[in-house]
C-alpha cells in the first residue's frame, strides 16, 4: 500500500452533510412522525417487555450482516449462559450475548453522555463490545497473514483496506475523528430535521473512517442506534435499522461502498467524496428506517396482537402446555403491563387454587415474570424469544421462525 494511498488530511472525508434537500427532508420528517407513533404504543411495562425482545432481535441481525448467523434461540439460551458444546455454536452465542449487553449498557450510558458523536464514546460502545467477545474473535489475520490481537476499545495502529476502500491512515486517524465529532456536534447542527439526515450520514462516514481493527460494522450501527435514541427517532427501542439493512443486505453495502468515491467533478458537490452518492445513501438509509418503524407499527397493533395471543394460547392448550384462561391473563397483562397477583381469580373466573396454577404456568414459560422476589410481588408481561413466532411474527426470516415453532 503507498503512501499516496492513503488519506491523511481530515477534508478527504467532506462533505459530512448533503447540502439541502427536500427529499431527505421529507424522509427525515417521516421517520419523525412513525417513531413517535412507536413511542406510544402500549403502556411502559409492555413497550419496555418488547424491548428486551427487540435487543437481541437487533443482536440477530447486526451479526448476520457481518456473515455470522446465530440461531434466536441460541441467543435465547446464551443471555441464560447456557452454552452449547459446539464450540462454533458457543463463539456465535458468546458474541450475540456481547451484542446484547453492549446494546442495554449503551442505552444507560447515554443518560451521562452529552455528545454520542465523540470517540470517548465511540472507544467504549467497542470496549464494552470486545470485551465480552470470546478470544478467538480477538484475532484478526491480515492479507499478508500476520495475526493480530485486536484490543478492545484501541484504534487500529495498522493501514486496512475493505473491499476497494482504503481507509485514512492510522497515524491520522485522531485528526479524523476530530473532525467527524466537530462537524456532527449537535451545536453545529441546530435544525433538528438535519440531525436526523445527519444519524444516516454519520453512519456512512464513521464506518469510512473504519477506527478499530475489527468489529467496525457492528460499533457503528450500536453508534447509530445511539444518535437515533439522542435524536428521539428509535421509538423508545420498538424498532431497528439493523432488521432492514440485513434485509438488504446487498443494497446496503453498494450504496456504503457507492458512497465511498471521490467526487467526479465540479458538479459533484462540494467536497472530495461525492455528495451524489452520500445523498443516495442516505436516502436508502432513512427509507430503511421508515420501512421498519412502518413495519413495527402494524406489528403492534393491539387489537391485532390479542388476536395472535388468542391462537398462541389455543395452540398451547392443545399442546397442553397452558390452560384456556391464560389468554385472559396475558390479554390483561398485555393491555396493562403489570398485574397484581390476588387478580388472578377475577380475570380467569376460576378458584384461587386453579388461578395460582395458571398464572405459575405462565410464570415457568416466562410469559410473566415476578417483579421482585417477594411472594406476593406483582408480576409484568414478558416476550421470550421462543415465543416472538407466535405473538411478532416475521422480526425473524421465515425460514428461522419455522424452527422455531416446532
Amino acid at each position: 500500500m503507498s503512501e499516496l494511498e492513503l488519506y491523511r488530511l481530515p477534508s478527504s472525508m467532506t462533505p459530512l452533510l448533503p447540502a439541502a434537500n427536500t427529499t431527505l427532508r421529507a424522509l427525515a420528517a417521516e421517520l419523525l412522525l412513525h417513531s413517535s407513533k412507536l413511542s406510544s404504543a402500549f403502556n411502559p411495562y409492555t413497550r419496555s417487555a418488547i424491548v428486551k425482545l427487540v435487543e437481541p432481535m437487533n443482536s440477530y441481525y447486526s451479526n448476520l450482516i457481518e456473515g455470522h448467523n446465530t440461531h434466536p434461540l441460541e441467543i435465547e439460551k446464551a443471555l441464560k449462559k447456557n452454552y452449547s458444546t459446539e464450540p462454533k455454536k458457543k463463539l456465535l452465542q458468546l458474541e450475540s450475548r456481547a451484542h446484547v449487553l453492549v446494546n442495554h449498557k449503551m442505552k444507560e450510558k447515554l443518560l451521562e453522555v452529552k455528545d454520542p458523536y465523540n470517540w470517548e464514546f465511540i472507544s467504549w460502545l467497542h470496549k464494552e463490545f470486545y470485551v465480552h467477545m470470546p478470544e478467538e474473535y480477538k484475532i484478526v489475520e491480515t492479507k499478508t497473514g500476520n495475526k493480530l490481537n485486536v484490543i478492545p476499545g484501541e484504534m487500529r495502529k495498522t493501514e486496512v483496506e475493505v473491499g476497494h476502500h482504503i481507509g485514512p491512515a492510522a497515524e491520522s486517524l485522531n485528526a479524523f475523528l476530530n473532525f467527524f465529532e466537530e462537524g456532527y456536534a449537535p451545536n453545529k447542527i441546530p435544525d433538528p430535521i438535519d440531525r436526523i439526515i445527519a444519524v444516516a450520514a454519520s453512519h456512512h462516514r464513521l464506518a469510512w473512517i473504519h477506527p478499530f481493527l475489527d468489529g467496525n460494522g457492528r460499533v457503528v450501527r450500536l453508534f447509530t442506534e445511539a444518535i437515533a435514541i439522542t435524536e428521539k427517532i428509535d421509538g423508545d427501542g420498538l424498532w431497528s435499522v439493523s432488521r432492514g439493512l440485513a434485509i438488504k443486505n446487498k443494497d446496503y453495502y453498494s450504496a456504503l461502498h457507492n458512497a465511498d468515491q471521490k467526487r467526479w467533478n465540479d458538479h459533484g458537490g462540494h467536497g472530495n467524496l461525492s455528495e451524489k452518492f452520500l445523498v443516495e445513501f442516505c436516502i436508502f438509509f432513512l427509507e430503511t428506517a421508515i420501512d421498519q418503524t412502518k413495519f413495527m407499527i402494524s406489528l403492534f397493533e393491539p387489537d391485532k396482537v390479542l388476536a395472535r395471543i388468542k391462537e398462541f394460547v389455543e395452540i398451547m392448550v392443545i399442546r397442553g402446555e397452558l390452560e384456556k384462561e391464560s389468554r385472559y391473563v396475558l390479554e390483561e397483562a398485555i393491555l396493562k403491563g403489570r398485574l397484581i397477583r390476588g387478580d388472578m381469580q377475577r380475570i380467569t373466573g376460576k378458584s384461587e387454587n386453579i388461578a395460582r396454577r395458571i398464572m405459575n404456568d405462565l410464570i415457568d414459560k416466562e410469559l410473566l415474570v415476578s417483579e421482585s422476589d417477594e411472594l406476593r410481588s406483582a408480576v409484568r408481561i414478558n416476550f421470550p424469544i421462543r415465543y416472538a413466532p407466535y405473538i411478532f411474527p416475521k422480526l425473524f426470516p421465515k425460514d428461522i421462525e419455522a424452527t422455531m415453532m416446532d
